[in-house]
């Protein structure tokens, strides 16, 4: 028991210093310390909810009526010491929220850091937004820190809130019942990078996407871009996460001529037959060369078969209507031999009759 008894009064010690060092803060607190805010606070609540888990302890281990008396009277003195530093802490930060109006504005529009651009209006600026695929993380995650995080002039709350909206999806659902509070910005967006900021998770993820993206059966531009833009994307990604991907020439460039169709392949071929290895960089470009030509031919050749259709269609004669009413007149009109002559019937059939016996009339 006494060590249990000991190891509360540790934990109990060890929250006191770590308030204590808080308190400090607020004691020696410039305007400039602003930003550091929602993180003291959000360490002021993790260190009180230790503090009074000790004393629990302690009152659990020792019910005397001393150890009691003690424990009650710890209680007070650190919730009112809790209150003061928080109460000083949001008047502090009263301060900045107080530009939440101006700083979101009409349509989501942002206004960058110009206090004397209030009379002017900034066209519409579309956040980014992130689905949870991990793919495309890096991107939703550096524009998203150059937009909003970095912005000095965004209150915590006002981030909480373009970070909330930017969510879709499977991203968004672990997220949809934070409340909007400054101190919540912080602990939702290091939730969210501890959910998906794994390099090496994305590295895998970037190889797993490579190797199975889909090969190309024939050749199609439509396919050939879209297994152009994927395997790029796909490997600025790996670029990104310091992979050395300019040393990869020959697994890359394989990896993707065996995505190609027969045609693309033969015609690398021919391009690169003087070529002592393969350089994916080459590759690329060659692939974006092609693309080019098969769209400017492609749209050539529809050209070329529509137009003379227009033109053809302006003087083209006017034939005749031939009807089963006409026809019949005709054939009535002729005289028919009374020999064993054979008659042609008016509507083409191949067999020989009078127009009256035809089956088709």
């Amino acid at each position: 028991m006494d060590k249990k008894i000991k190891s509360a009064q540790h934990k109990k010690l060890v929250a006191v210093e770590n308030i204590k060092a808080l308190e400090r803060f607020k004691q020696n607190f410039k305007p400039e310390n602003v930003g550091e805010i929602p993180e003291v606070m959000e360490s002021l609540e993790q260190h009180r909810q230790d503090f009074f888990a000790a004393v629990a302890k302690l009152e659990e281990y020792d019910d005397t009526s001393e150890a009691i008396q003690a424990c009650i009277t710890d209680r007070i003195d650190m919730e009112e010491r809790c209150r003061r530093l928080k109460s000083f802490l949001r008047e502090n930060q009263r301060k900045e929220a107080n530009s939440l109006n101006d700083s979101l504005l009409a349509n989501s529009t942002l206004a960058f850091g110009r206090p004397n651009t209030s009379n002017i209006r900034f066209p519409k600026i579309e956040l980014p937004t992130f689905d949870g695929d991990s793919t495309k993380w890096l991107s939703f995650r550096d524009r998203f820190v150059a937009m909003i995080d970095a912005s000095v002039e965004l209150p915590p709350i006002a981030k909480l809130q373009y970070l909330l909206s930017s969510l879709k999806g499977d991203a968004a659902v672990p997220f949809e019942h934070v409340t909007l509070t400054t101190e919540n910005y912080s602990v939702t967006w290091a939730a969210l990078l501890k959910r998906y900021d794994n390099s090496r998770m994305l590295i895998r993820e970037y190889w797993r996407r490579l190797h199975f993206l889909p090969a190309i059966a024939t050749e199609s531009v439509d396919g050939l871009t879209s297994l152009v833009d994927e395997f790029v994307r796909y490997v600025n990604g790996l670029q990104k996460l310091h992979e050395p991907v300019d040393s990869w020439d020959t697994p890359l460039s394989n990896m993707l001529l065996m995505k190609l169709d027969n045609e693309t392949i033969l015609a690398w071929e021919r391009h690169s037959v003087h070529k002592k290895k393969d350089k994916y960089s080459e590759l690329i470009e060659f692939l974006q060369d092609r693309i080019r030509i098969l769209k400017s031919s492609q749209s050539i050749s529809c050209d070329r078969i529509v137009a003379p259709i227009k033109g053809a269609g302006a003087h083209r004669p006017t034939a005749p209507r031939r009807s089963v009413t006409n026809a019949a007149s005709v054939q009535r009109n002729t005289p028919v031999s009374s020999t064993s002559q054979q008659v042609t019937c008016p509507l083409q059939c191949a067999d020989h009759h009078l127009v009256r016996n035809c089956p088709v009339f």
